[in-house]
């Protein structure tokens, strides 16, 4: 199974004018402590990454050059869609804790400093993945609406009006705006259950997966619906540009095989960027600068170079 793979991939690649991008050097592991590093995810400024542990439970970050590894948090479930905050310093995660026969959730902002303050009381029925809205705030579902949470109480900022894409709602797209509270959702799939929604960089378009199905774009507004086929767990390029994603396959309970294969957001071209038999590259994560994108191999972090 694994060499066809790799075949579909070589088939899958357009390497012509503009598709000239390529992994322009080996994989590098980076962390490797004995505990699996898994979904990275770059700090704003490239200089760090924050991963998870298997089952999603606590938090912890790296340096760039493979030093300084430190956790930031225990908690359950904080490593599942957490999200950096603009200026790098804290990280908005949903995080759990059990109460005896009941699980409990919170959104909780966690500060690369240490600190960590509950945005939200805890709750029986847990609130959506956090998503920063400005610099100021943080936007989570709540079971009686949207909850615009202040990331900084001295700030005094106004949440934004524009909007803001919070991931899924009922199985579709949802939208918020933060200064009304507003939330919609978008269905530009019908009644099919999207997965992982993604936003670009300038927020002005949008990857998900279809359940069962492969991988879209579409602009942020519900138009321009593309078709990028196989993939999944997409990370944009810092322009925009392309998609990092992982293609793999699967026996029902487990993943046998994985590539992160680069896909241009207008469905132009399909650059594989690693074929090694011997691992399963996934979740992959591109850097701020364009130049690696990170992934996991179910045990140990790697970062990829890129070039044009």
């Amino acid at each position: 199974m694994r060499s066809s793979l790799v075949a579909l991939l070589v088939c899958l690649a357009v390497p012509v004018g503009a598709q000239s991008l390529r992994a322009s050097g080996p994989p590098v592991r980076l962390v490797a402590d004995g505990a699996p590093a898994l979904h990275p995810s770059w700090s704003p400024d490239g200089q760090t990454l924050a991963f998870t542990r298997a089952r999603y439970a606590g938090l912890w970050v790296v340096g760039a050059d493979g030093q300084g590894t430190r956790q930031l948090t225990d908690a359950p479930a904080a490593g599942f869609g957490f999200a950096w905050s603009p200026d790098g310093a804290a990280i908005a995660v949903r995080a759990a804790q059990v109460d005896g026969p009941r699980r409990l959730d919170a959104i909780e902002l966690v500060g690369l400093d240490g600190s960590v303050e509950t945005l939200t009381d805890w709750r029986t029925t847990p609130p959506g993945l956090p998503r920063w809205a400005g610099a100021a705030h943080v936007v989570a579902l709540g079971e009686g609406g949207l909850d615009v949470l202040a990331a900084d109480a001295e700030a005094r900022v106004p949440a934004p009006s524009g909007p803001v894409v919070l991931g899924l709602l009922d199985g579709g797209l949802a939208l918020a705006t933060p200064a009304s509270g507003e939330v919609r959702t978008l269905a530009p799939l019908g009644d099919a259950q999207l997965l992982n929604v993604t936003p670009s960089p300038d927020g002005s378009r949008v990857a998900f997966e279809a359940y069962g199905g492969g991988l879209y774009v579409m602009d942020a507004d519900g138009s321009n619906l593309i078709d990028l086929g196989a993939g999944s767990r997409p990370s944009w390029s810092p322009d925009g540009r392309w998609l990092a994603v992982m293609v793999s396959e699967d026996d029902g309970h487990a993943f046998t095989a994985s590539e992160i294969v680069a896909v241009h957001a207008d469905g132009s071209a399909r650059v594989p960027l690693t074929a090694t038999p011997d691992r399963l590259e996934m979740n992959p994560s591109w850097s701020p600068d364009g130049a690696r994108i990170a992934f996991d191999d179910g045990d140990a972090l790697f970062l990829l170079p890129i070039a044009e």
